[in-house]
């Protein structure tokens, strides 16, 4: 899935500030916060010294170090494989419960919202799942159907789901965040050219999208030429 331009300036058109009296679990009407510097470097190891390679200096052929436990990383994980379990017999409440949790502990996890956004999905609370997906689409690309299809116990279940957003869409056709979840869902299954008229009329209703406009441009861009043999 490809993702907006690096002068792309984030604004949530989805995000709603709860009540005074509801406890506000996630601001998405910020950014995704960055990773710690130490859990970057579990996550991306430093490269070989330029010096080293120039030189000519061959490089280790050994396991590498293995990476520092990270203890809330793997608390994380814990309540991460949770939720997947309980996705995977539909019991789609605690798997939100549990991605809550994990995402507290690790905050800047594209991954986890983006699976949030999919237990929310799954409830039909499709406003908070748009809400929620803005976010991790404007960190990044979202997911393939291959890794879509993993959480799922039955494909036809993830199918049903998808038919009941596009009749909420059909019956709901001046709401933009349904049709940016549909585009979404769309780009996971491969579908572009269906995925880009949902965006479209998103962005035909949401003037002030950015986003969306940006993923248009993306999409629709020419592919660049083959190099020449």
């Amino acid at each position: 899935m490809s993702t907006p331009s690096d002068g792309y300036s984030y604004s949530n058109p989805y995000y709603e500030e709860p009540a005074p009296t509801v406890i506000q679990q996630f601001n998405y009407a910020e950014p995704l916060p960055q990773p710690t510097p130490d859990q970057t470097l579990v996550a991306y190891p430093p490269e070989p010294d330029p010096a080293s390679l120039e030189k000519g200096e061959p490089l280790p052929t050994t396991e590498p170090p293995a990476a520092p436990e990270d203890e809330t990383v793997t608390a994380a994980n814990a309540l991460f494989d949770k939720a997947r379990e309980a996705f995977k017999k539909k019991d789609y409440a605690t798997a939100l419960t549990r991605t809550d949790e994990a995402i507290v502990k690790l905050p800047s996890d594209a991954t986890l919202h983006e699976f949030r956004a999919l237990c929310l999905f799954a409830q039909a609370k499709y406003k908070e799942a748009a809400a929620t997906l803005y976010a991790v689409l404007a960190a990044g690309p979202g997911w393939e159907w291959t890794t879509m299809r993993e959480l799922y116990g039955d494909a036809n279940d993830y199918r049903t789901q998808l038919r009941a957003l596009e009749e909420h869409v059909g019956k709901n056709m001046k709401e933009a965040y349904g049709h940016f979840l549909l585009a979404y869902h769309y780009l996971v299954l491969g579908s572009k050219d269906v995925a880009v008229k949902q965006l479209e009329e998103t962005v035909k209703l949401k003037p002030e999208d950015k986003l969306c406009a940006a993923l248009i441009k993306a999409l629709t861009a020419p592919a660049a030429p083959a190099p020449a043999k």
